[in-house]
């Protein structure tokens, strides 16, 4: 059955905690879920421009259902985020209402039947949303930042965008003349890592530094020394050491890699850049943010194999949690064989 009129008030409230960012002119379809527990939790969402919902619909929700996959769905909210006139309050002149019912169609050929489709003119206090599907459900909208949701964001590290073009002025590179200036440092510092990965002794240092750097930058503490930034970003550019920092324990030291790399990021010239805007993306999409992941990757170099790979992951909607073991796993490799003494032959 669908979800009351309260908790559907919630989730449309909570879509910017979930996407990192206030929509506009979007579909937001988002899943509920009933636990074995018997507790009630949001599941996996997926969002669409409106300009591109009429042509791209079908695959749209085909998308959407591979990231439920097998998942206990209790049932699904959409939500069309579009402004309208502001008299134009009554059922019949809600937005969009054909592009709507053909999505609840293509919703139910995936056995998705127990919907509900809302409308709200823009997520923010006061706001009403208006059900598609049943006249009478409707509700008024509480402050997004005051949501649990939110709340758990914020107490995460994350940041809340005004828009997602916000969300991609992250990736405002730093002013031409300081890339210039640091380019001949990275590709000399570039030229030491390679060296080091074939020694065990100065594997171990420069790995030393660099999982520092992302515990100082957990506390919000970046590198400002150019000789600093040169090193880490030829560190997290170096293949061999790439994937040996690609483990960390928990979100919050995920989230503190990607805004580190994402500093070094700003302070490079591509090639360099290319490939660090790749570990970015990797450590937003194992975090579930799949918004920051696509805008790092429109940053990446596109014949990166890391690039390609996470560029099909996304594509095909797969949950980080099914591959989270296996980047966890390689990149212990990786760092096991970074720090492993090579055999010395006996006489």
């Amino acid at each position: 059955m669908p979800l009351t009129v309260g908790s559907t008030t919630t989730v449309v409230a909570s879509i910017p905690a979930f996407i990192g960012f206030i929509p506009d002119n979007s579909l937001v379809l988002i899943s509920t879920l009933t636990n074995d527990d018997g507790l009630v939790t949001t599941g996996p969402l997926t969002r669409i421009d409106l300009t591109h919902l009429t042509r791209h619909a079908k695959n749209w929700v085909r998308q959407f259902n591979w990231q439920c996959g097998d998942l206990p769905v209790l049932c699904v909210t959409g939500i069309l985020v579009r402004t309208i006139d502001e008299d134009a309050t009554s059922d019949d002149s809600l937005p969009l209402r054909a592009e709507v019912d053909t999505v609840v169609e293509l919703l139910a050929e995936h056995s998705f039947t127990d919907v509900d489709l809302v409308h709200v003119p823009a997520i923010t206090e006061g706001a009403r949303w208006r059900s598609y599907l049943e006249a009478d459900r409707t509700g008024v909208l509480p402050d997004p930042a005051t949501t649990a949701a939110a709340a758990a964001a914020v107490a995460d590290g994350h940041t809340i965008a005004a828009s997602q073009d916000d969300l991609a002025a992250r990736f405002t590179p730093a002013p031409g003349h300081l890339r210039e200036r640091l380019q001949p440092r990275i590709a000399d510092a570039v030229e030491a890592a390679v060296i080091d990965q074939h020694w065990h002794l100065a594997a171990h240092v420069r790995l030393d530094r660099a999982d520092a750097a992302i515990r100082a930058a957990a506390h919000g503490e970046l590198p400002a020394d150019d000789a600093a930034i040169a090193d880490l970003a030829a560190t997290f550019a170096t293949l061999p050491f790439r994937d040996a920092l690609l483990a960390v324990p928990d979100d919050t030291a995920r989230l503190a890699a990607e805004n580190l790399v994402l500093h070094l990021w700003r302070h490079s010239c591509d090639p360099i850049a290319g490939q660090l805007a790749t570990v970015i993306a990797v450590h937003a999409y194992l975090r579930g943010d799949g918004t920051g992941a696509r805008i790092a990757l429109e940053n990446a170099d596109p014949e990166h194999l890391m690039m390609r790979l996470l560029s099909n992951m996304l594509g095909h909607a797969v949950p980080p949690s099914k591959v989270h073991h296996v980047f966890q796993n390689a990149s212990a490799d990786a760092r096991r064989t970074l720090l492993t003494e090579p055999a010395v032959d006996q006489a």
